[in-house]
């Protein structure tokens, strides 16, 4: 069984082959300096101070065949207060995204919500260090006497911090210690890897508390130290982190039932994957990719960014313009000369032009170009939709031609996901934040 004593003072840890029921409590605190880059003043240090709480109660279980950990939770309360230099953010979870399914299996960490789309905000909330699915890999892998030691999985590790990669670790687990029913665990040293395709170092130690007759976790913290550079998408980061995770059993849920486990305990599927984004302009809602972040979004102009492990895959530009005079409609003749303004000399050809309706009802207008921007070549696919005011909006996806076998038709993905939310009126609007939240991807 596991834990049973298999000798005096050795002991084999393996995570319980039932599911078990638990609540949870996290607290995360972190304070620091966010490095931002800035076009007019270099590199600019900024305070941060992050103050977070997750309470929620879940159904933990393990396969030992597949080596699958699932987590199907319901979020009593989740929110994040950060404050960056003057400025302060409060972030909470939607209620109708409060049932998550998070998961470990063959070295991948997922989440999602059973009941629709998050936002990059609530993912960014629910994503952090120390989630219980990957507990299980901090247990050695045979018998062990008080003060043995053994090593953790690069891979393993990179779930737990939620880091893309490690590329170096010294990290060892030792057990500390043991009670009549309690063994103590603890981890002390230094990552080094990356998030985003940039580089970061960890200096850290874990404690983890492990139940002899549970075969369960009660307590894991993490103190830690962050290091890390400045990437496409997200600023750097020089903070100090205290995380902070408490599980209990319980006997039954108040929420979780038996039919809502059993409708989400099942395999993830891609689009579980996909997330919500709702412009400052508020008007129009797209489905995105977790690769896509938001750069810049104001009203007029929303800029976004794929980094895929750290390299610039493509950017798209959607700007929202007035009706053209006097009833007129947009023309793959009249939009190939505002690109031809636009781009100069930059332009060296248009390769694809074409017109369809959206949805069957929204004039599109596809046009794709390639050129040169100093001695690198790109190509640039527009996207011009009228809804039927005639309101224009255009994407301009910029694409290094290197990438453009990697970037594939996702332009067309992210057009297709294209709603106005006036037809949806029954949705409510969803704060959309460019925010960037600290010590995780």
């Amino acid at each position: 069984m596991p834990g049973q004593v298999l000798q005096a003072q050795t002991y084999l840890l393996q995570p319980e082959d039932e599911p078990l029921r638990q609540q949870v409590d996290v607290s995360v605190d972190v304070q620091g300096v966010v490095k931002i880059k800035s076009a007019r003043f270099g590199v600019v240090d900024q305070r941060v101070k992050v103050h977070g709480k997750q309470n929620y109660e879940q159904r933990l279980s393990f396969q030992r065949a597949t080596q699958l950990c699932r987590a199907i939770r319901y979020y009593q309360n989740l929110e994040s207060n950060v404050s960056i230099g003057e400025g302060e953010l409060s972030h909470q979870l939607r209620k109708e995204r409060r049932l998550v399914v998070d998961q470990y299996q063959n070295q991948q960490h997922r989440l999602y919500s059973p009941q629709g789309m998050l936002t990059r905000d609530e993912l960014d909330l629910l994503d952090v260090q120390l989630s219980p699915t990957v507990f299980y890999k901090l247990l050695p892998p045979g018998p062990v006497m008080q003060g043995d030691q053994w090593q953790l999985d690069e891979a393993d590790l990179s779930a737990l911090l939620t880091l893309d990669a490690v590329a170096q670790s010294d990290i060892s687990a030792t057990l500390q210690s043991v009670t009549a029913n309690e063994a103590q665990i603890v981890c002390k040293g230094s990552v080094g890897g990356g998030v985003n395709g940039v580089l970061t170092q960890i200096d850290l130690e874990l404690s983890a508390q492990y139940n002899l007759t549970t075969h369960s976790f009660t307590l894991v913290s993490l103190e830690m130290s962050e290091r890390r550079e400045i990437g496409y998408a997200k600023p750097g980061l020089d903070v100090e982190a205290r995380i902070v995770v408490a599980l209990q059993p319980t006997d039954s849920f108040k929420t979780l039932t038996d039919s809502i486990i059993e409708k989400c305990d099942r395999p993830i599927i891609a689009s579980d994957e996909m997330l919500e984004f709702i412009p400052q302009v508020n008007s129009i809602q797209l489905k995105l990719n977790r690769d896509w972040h938001v750069m810049m979004d104001q009203p007029e102009l929303l800029v976004m960014r794929q980094v895929v492990r750290g390299e610039l895959v493509a950017q798209c530009s959607l700007s929202r313009l007035q009706p053209l005079r006097d009833g007129q409609r947009m023309s793959v003749q009249l939009l190939k000369d505002q690109i031809q303004k636009s781009q100069g000399d930059k332009l060296a050809k248009i390769t694809d032009s074409r017109q369809e309706r959206l949805h069957g009802k929204y004039p599109l207008t596809h046009i794709a170009a390639v050129g040169l921007v100093g001695e690198a070549t790109y190509q640039w696919a527009y996207h011009h939709i009228t809804d039927l005011s005639g309101n224009q909006y255009v994407f301009v996806f910029t694409i290094p031609s290197d990438k453009v076998t990697q970037f594939q038709l996702q332009d067309r993905n992210i057009i297709e996901s294209f709603v106005f939310r006036a037809e949806q009126a029954e949705k409510q609007p969803i704060p959309a934040s460019a925010a960037t939240s600290t010590t995780k991807r």
